[in-house]
């Protein structure tokens, strides 16, 4: 069977005993037909995701990770530093062909609608749109992007030694070098991550969701 769409509607055409045959179809009863044969199946979430959505062959995942003390590796040091990391929000867009993409941003708590605010994530290796700097990471190159958790994703972001590269416009106290930010913390046995030194951004997830999937 063959559909061919033209101007003036959909030509169907199909090989019958007595030879081709070929009709008019109505475009609505042709969408309808299409539509219920169309399944989207998440599986099971995790308590942390927010939103899943698929248009076309395009795939975003939004997941967020509540704020929590975490060893982080810097470029030059053999050991981790522990620091306490506020609420982030990772989004994943993934397609059937290429490297996913990734946005991150830092949040004020687990987000309660697409419309709330985002914060620039105080981390270096992340430009001002939310976009991360991988450097020489391979292991996305096997990232397994048909599950809807985040999770390995995340463990490859934070395992991954951070190093001198967008390091500013992170931090109301550290404005130019978002590390010495960390050492404070250290000093000072920090337990959460001041929501207060975050930095606004202009984007909302919903915002972000927007351009992934333009």
């Amino acid at each position: 069977m063959t559909l061919k769409l033209y101007e003036f509607g959909v030509l169907l055409q199909r090989q019958t005993p007595q030879g081709m045959c070929e009709h008019l179809i109505d475009p609505e009863q042709l969408a309808m037909q299409l539509a219920t044969n169309i399944r989207l199946d998440t599986g099971l979430l995790s308590p942390n995701t927010i939103y899943v959505g698929q248009e076309g062959v395009n795939k975003v995942v939004v997941e967020h990770r509540p704020r929590k003390k975490t060893g982080i590796f810097l470029e030059g040091s053999d050991e981790a530093i522990v620091i306490p990391l506020p609420d982030m929000i990772l989004f994943r867009r993934s397609s059937d062909k290429g490297h996913p993409h990734y946005r991150i941003f830092a949040a004020k708590g687990r987000p309660d609608s697409l419309d709330a605010a985002l914060w620039h994530v105080p981390l270096p290796n992340v430009y001002s749109d939310g976009r991360i700097c991988w450097g020489s990471v391979k292991t996305l190159q096997n990232q397994d992007t048909s599950t809807t958790s985040l999770d390995a994703d995340w463990r490859t972001f934070l395992g991954t030694p951070f190093g001198n590269h967008s390091v500013s416009g992170k931090s109301k106290s550290q404005p130019q070098d978002i590390r010495k930010r960390y050492i404070d913390m250290e000093k000072r046995k920090s337990r959460v991550y001041a929501k207060s030194d975050l930095m606004p951004t202009r984007h909302t997830i919903q915002s972000v969701i927007d351009s992934l999937l333009s």
